[in-house]
């Protein structure tokens, strides 16, 4: 482990050290939570999306590039197929906990990365285990369930991974032409993420205008950089898919929206009136940013942070904004949490801003407070509810797992003709098919395979 030098004769740990402690805990308690709570059985997308898309083509020998590039929905999921097939070839199964574990070896990538990035400048040295512990917090509790008990929900990790990567390339190397070319690949891989992967350049193009007008230096290199990440947008809006048949979930008028957006800006707070607590530390010190045209590259990584996870929130709302949105599908709380990162370190720094005492200071300190309060609050006080969820979600698996061993072993279809959410599939004709496969059975997991034999 690395130390760096505090006083003399005393070391304290290094940003590395922070980042990799956090990514290993990270790491121990997702696959704790996979062990505990997910079962074998592929669940619901994983159908079209990986068997139907990647491992059936693999098998009868047709799959093709184009094939992996199929929208899944509103997506593009590469890399999750990818991580399906490799999964197979690896282990001969077609198994959802084995994905579920490479996710969490994939995800604990994330909280270290943003642990090393807000503690690697000096400035923050007094303020590395404060971070760490909100980092740690983020990743540790369960109120991811949806994205970590089930391995389809890797193209959230790979879009946030390629999305953090290619804000800090931006942030700290604006003028540098080989880190900016890196951070339009990077937006073109989250761009077969997920559907909202086209974000990514956005937000890198705005941390280029941000560092040509907050950091001294060559600006040519970070301006064409944001032409060329613009196209990137553009072209990939233009390409995007749009399923009709999800338009009645999308948000009917600007009203909707915005009340969508704010449930959803106000994570981890329960109300939508609370985004205004959660996002308070970011607006005020990009605001300052922006008057003093100055910054540092790590206030300029979190400010790219806050702007992708904003940028994200108005896409749930949009997309899943008819009803409101409130609080956010468990799935997409992990798309905010580098926001509420980046306010957590903006916050930090506002407490420290103004060293007389004065009624500014009053009112920067009772922001943090107020932020603070709510983001332990939010954070913890759904720990146990959460778990409960995670528990029930386990027990719904095993039962519809219990329904296809059923069918596995009788070849009677009745067994298929069971209530709403207690099949694999939602539609119980198509898993049939699926399940009359002979490449499928081979490649269930091993687990449901005994079953089938014991019966």
């Amino acid at each position: 482990m690395t130390h760096d030098k505090d006083l003399p004769g005393r070391l304290r740990p290094s940003p590395l050290s922070f980042a990799l402690a956090t990514g290993v805990l990270a790491l121990l308690a997702r696959l704790l939570y996979v062990q505990c709570f997910s079962t074998p059985m592929p669940f619901w997308d994983q159908w079209d999306g990986e068997w139907a898309t990647a491992l059936r083509p693999w098998l009868e020998g047709t799959l093709q590039w184009d094939t992996l590039l199929y929208p899944h929905n509103e997506h593009r999921i590469l890399p999750t197929r990818l991580v399906a097939l490799a999964s197979y070839l690896v282990t001969g199964e077609w198994n959802n906990v084995y994905e579920a574990r490479i996710t969490a070896v994939l995800f604990c990538f994330i909280p270290a990365l943003l642990v090393w990035q807000a503690t690697r400048d000096e400035a923050s040295a007094g303020k590395r285990w404060l971070m760490m512990l909100v980092v740690l917090l983020l990743s540790v509790l369960p109120f991811a369930r949806e994205n970590f008990l089930v391995g389809f929900q890797s193209q959230f990790y790979f879009l946030i991974l390629s999305s953090v990567v290619a804000i800090a390339l931006v942030a700290r190397h604006h003028q540098r032409p080989g880190a900016l070319l890196a951070a339009m690949a990077l937006s073109v891989l989250a761009i077969v993420t997920m559907a909202s992967g086209l974000l990514t350049a956005v937000a890198a193009g705005a941390v280029c205008v941000l560092a040509c007008l907050c950091l001294p230096g060559r600006r040519a290199p970070a301006l064409a950089a944001t032409a060329a990440l613009a196209v990137i947008a553009v072209v990939a809006y233009l390409l995007l898919p749009i399923p009709a048949a999800h338009s009645g979930m999308r948000a009917h008028s600007v009203g909707e929206l915005l009340l969508a957006a704010s449930h959803v800006l106000a994570w981890p707070g329960r109300s939508n009136g609370l985004f205004v607590i959660v996002w308070l530390p970011s607006v005020v010190m990009v605001s300052r940013m922006l008057i003093l045209r100055k910054a540092s590259p790590t206030a300029l990584f979190m400010a790219g942070l806050c702007i992708w996870s904003a940028l994200q929130a108005l896409s749930i709302g949009y997309g899943r904004g008819h009803d409101g949105m409130h609080p956010p599908a468990s799935r997409y709380t992990e798309l905010l949490v580098p926001g509420v990162v980046g306010n957590a370190w903006f916050a930090l720094q506002l407490w420290g801003l103004l060293s007389t005492p004065s009624p500014r200071r009053i009112a920067a300190r009772s922001v943090v407070v107020l932020f603070a309060l709510l983001f332990a609050g939010g954070s913890l006080s759904q720990v146990s509810k959460d778990i409960k969820r995670a528990k029930a979600f386990k027990v719904a698996s095993e039962l519809l797992q219990a329904n296809v061993v059923r069918y596995l072993a009788s070849g009677d279809p009745k067994a298929l003709e069971v209530g709403d959410f207690e099949l694999p599939y939602p539609d119980a004709e198509q898993l049939k098919r699926h399940l009359d496969h002979p490449d499928l059975r081979r490649i269930l997991p091993a687990v449901v395979r005994e079953q089938v034999s014991s019966h």
